[in-house]
């Protein structure tokens, strides 16, 4: 009798020492797998962030910004649990205020517009990051799939319309400098890059712009070429 006493203890005590194995194993693989998660949160919050701080509001969609915006403040939120940082709670609070301030209709537009090419190279690799990034909340079920492409685009728009910013600030240096037809040619690509994007809805305004500065700057040439022409004329006469 002691001996099956012994044999069942001993037994049970095995039993224990496998069943907390298999427990240390489990809880082990499940904090390492969190550890793992939390950190992609960590790296996603931080590029998101950055893009937000980088790109203003002129080559940004309302609707992605809020996105954007509501996906920081739930994410530092959950990693402000698992581990507090002053740098993590100073971005929630402006994430925070600039949220309840677009719900509101009282968020301010920044619209600072591309002036150099370091800019649009900055501009153009934060926005090309955002659809796949709004593909990820559409597989994952929290955007729908309607508003995503619409949203992306609108982003591949926005890129665009950087890029004409840009041309449009090179051509008016051409303008500064009275290289009239070179600024005229930048202006022209300017639009042809525009008018790709006819079926978006804020692109009707811009394309009306570029057509009034070179209906304008057509005028300066004729009136240009007029002048040239009778002060050629009027040294053949002498």
């Amino acid at each position: 009798m002691d001996n099956l006493l012994i044999i069942v203890t001993f037994v049970l005590f095995v039993s224990i020492l496998i069943i907390g194995s298999q427990l240390a194993r489990i809880i082990g693989a499940r904090r390492r797998a969190q550890l793992l998660a939390d950190n992609l949160l960590q790296k996603r919050c931080d590029r998101i962030a950055g893009i937000l701080h980088l790109i203003s509001d002129r080559y940004m969609p309302i609707q992605t910004k809020m996105i954007l915006t509501e996906f920081l403040i739930s994410g530092l939120t959950h990693l402000q649990k698992m581990s507090k940082k002053e740098s993590h709670e100073a971005t929630l609070n402006e994430m925070t205020h600039v949220a309840s301030l677009m719900k509101a209709g009282k968020y301010t537009l920044n619209q600072e517009r591309v002036s150099s090419k370091a800019h649009l190279d900055k501009v153009n690799e934060g926005l090309t990051v955002l659809p796949t990034f709004l593909k990820g909340l559409t597989t994952q079920g929290q955007l729908d799939k309607s508003i995503a492409l619409k949203q992306v685009e609108q982003i591949r728009f926005m890129r665009q319309l950087a890029t004409t910013d840009f041309l449009s600030h090179l051509a008016q240096q051409d303008l500064d400098a009275d290289r009239l037809t070179q600024a005229r040619e930048k202006y022209l690509s300017a639009l042809a890059g525009l008018e790709k994007f006819v079926s978006v809805g804020n692109s009707k305004d811009e394309i009306e712009k570029l057509q009034y500065k070179i209906s304008r700057l057509d005028q300066k040439l004729h009136t240009k070429m007029k002048a040239q022409n009778q002060e050629h004329t009027a040294t053949r006469s002498n």
